[in-house]
């Protein structure tokens, strides 16, 4: 699974000391379900496409770096999908478009 992080018309999406803009980003995610089941903590490392993660090849942007944090809801477990979601809407909530790959 990765996400697909797309500019918008308010949020473009530029590689770090360029001027040269993406369309969009391919990201993957690494997270960490804490011992308490109801949070977590997802990283999400940005490349331009598929192919690039293949050969391990991040890109460096201007969409913020850092980990999310997520609590869950109660109906919720601490799975890659949920991770995934919660990606989702940290990138949605500073202006992107954002497409969950399977």
């Amino acid at each position: 699974m990765a996400i697909l992080i797309q500019e918008t018309a308010d949020k473009t999406i530029t590689i770090d000391g360029t001027d040269l803009q993406l369309t969009e980003v391919y990201g993957r995610l690494e997270f960490v379900a804490r011992a308490d089941g109801k949070t977590m903590e997802i990283a999400v490392a940005i490349y331009t496409n598929e192919a690039t993660y293949a050969q391990g090849k991040p890109v460096y942007t201007d969409i913020p770096m850092g980990n999310v944090r997520a609590t869950l809801d109660p109906t919720e477990q601490q799975t890659l999908d949920v991770a995934h979601k919660y990606a989702q809407i940290a990138y949605e909530q500073l202006g992107y478009t954002v497409q969950i790959l399977i």
